[in-house]
């Protein structure tokens, strides 16, 4: 197990912070039945977006976003695969014109953090795409995020691709507050990443490397400091890490994988 640990990286006008693990693993032992057979219903990938390529750190990563922005109203923007995000979570998404993007090749903060780019949403080919999924191929959507779970079924939608990305904004919960935020992320004008969080909102971009040659990150931002409270938080992943590390002999099925998750993310699937 190699330390979490997030370094201050200034951009775009607000606090920021990397986790970038490069070739080292959030998890260096893991559970040998990610690579068996599974015949439950329920599986790790099913549960926690877990497989034997992007393995518990996956579940790591999903406890580590939700307990930053606990207490904030969450809403994510599943990079590129929109459309397949609708159908994962069950629900039909605001449209925005921007989307933020992180180069999964690059292994500094500083070549890694893109920014705010025009979104995009893939247009399928079979079957034949609507009118409505032509007509809005620019536009990347935005959708609420009520439990662990919900992120979960939004890395479904993603975690096919050489890399996959997540970009969650927390707010204040109200209408007023999920407004300015919406209206920060469309228009001709490319947003500040500090305009639209506000004095009170919580950035988070998510991103897992797929194929070889694409790495993970967490990208976390607020205009307020948040390094102690990360420091803390990044503490206690790693700790959990420890401890489900070393009872990896326990677990005798997926079942007990299964009971394994929640220790070791922090957070209940099904937990607002």
């Amino acid at each position: 197990m190699h330390p979490i640990r997030f370094s201050a990286a200034p951009s775009h006008g607000v606090h920021a912070f990397h986790y970038l693990p490069g070739d080292d693993l959030t998890v260096s032992r893991n559970w040998p039945g990610l690579f068996a057979e599974w015949p439950e219903e329920r599986t790790p990938f099913s549960e926690w977006a877990v497989n034997n390529n992007n393995m518990e750190e996956v579940a790591v990563y999903v406890g580590l976003v939700w307990r930053l922005t606990a207490g904030l109203a969450r809403y994510a923007i599943p990079t590129y695969y929109r459309d397949e995000a609708a159908r994962a979570l069950g629900r039909e998404p605001v449209l925005v014109d921007w989307e933020y993007e992180v180069d999964a090749e690059q292994l500094t903060a500083e070549s890694r953090d893109i920014g705010f780019v025009p979104g995009r949403s893939c247009v399928r080919i079979r079957p034949r795409p609507t009118d409505w999924e032509v007509a809005n191929a620019g536009r990347a959507g935005l959708f609420p995020l009520a439990t662990p779970r919900d992120l979960v079924s939004a890395l479904h939608a993603v975690l096919f691709d050489a890399s996959s990305e997540i970009t969650v904004f927390a707010i204040p919960p109200g209408a007023e507050r999920f407004e300015r935020l919406t209206a920060a992320l469309r228009g001709p004008v490319r947003p500040v990443l500090g305009d639209v969080l506000g004095d009170d909102g919580i950035f988070v971009d998510l991103t897992i490397g797929v194929d070889t040659g694409h790495y993970d990150s967490v990208v976390v931002a607020s205009r307020g400091d948040l390094l102690g409270p990360l420091t803390d938080l990044a503490e206690d992943c790693a700790q959990r890490v420890e401890s489900y590390e070393q009872r990896l002999d326990e677990l005798h099925g997926v079942p007990d994988f299964l009971r394994a998750m929640p220790e070791l993310a922090g957070v209940e699937l099904d937990a607002a």
